[in-house]
């Protein structure tokens, strides 16, 4: 009786750059944001696809987990998932687990019956307005730019700390994503 087939890293990193390479086809035509005047290290954090397209792209600043400033700014399509709501999902989940329906329901009814606060945060050097809810360790804003959700999720760092450009120069965010493999 043999033991479950070890993988192989090599197949790991052909898939990996399959996926790389697609996204980078995808998101070209993309509007990613990412921190104006960044120079620390930078990664995609997530994406989404459907139908064929790009429905969710992410852009991480910063290391996560990590003592510094974290800052992932998440683009979606205008009808796509609210990340806002689902990043607070995700923190009140992990404060209380959801152990049945009703809890799921009743959590859901809480979520949706915070208001949000009001920041502005430049997006290409213009004061722009976001509804922001703040978390115990961090804050989430949203907002609608060119059609398209934006989304920035932040901990270690505040709003006012905060600049947001067009990024058009994907290479730095390659190079992280290969530093930080998914699940890393």
């Amino acid at each position: 009786m043999t033991g479950p087939a070890v993988p192989d890293p090599r197949q790991f990193q052909v898939r990996a750059a399959m996926e790389l390479e697609q996204l980078h086809t995808l998101a070209a035509g993309f509007p990613l944001h990412g921190l104006a005047n960044w120079t620390g290290s930078r990664q995609f954090s997530c994406w989404h696809t459907r139908d064929g397209g790009l429905e969710t792209a992410g852009l991480g600043h910063g290391a996560h987990p990590g003592p510094g400033p974290y800052v992932d700014v998440l683009v979606s399509a205008a009808v796509g998932p609210d990340q806002a709501l689902e990043r607070r999902r995700e923190v009140r989940y992990a404060t209380e687990p959801p152990r049945d329906e009703e809890t799921f329901r009743r959590i859901d009814r809480e979520l949706l019956a915070v208001q949000p606060d009001e920041v502005v945060i430049p997006v290409e050097g213009a004061p722009t307005r976001f509804s922001v809810w703040w978390l115990p360790e961090g804050w989430v804003a949203t907002t609608v730019l060119g059609g398209h959700r934006c989304t920035v999720s932040a901990s270690r760092i505040g709003p006012d700390d905060v600049e947001l450009c067009r990024v058009h120069d994907l290479k730095p965010y390659w190079d992280g994503r290969r530093i930080f493999p998914p699940g890393s």
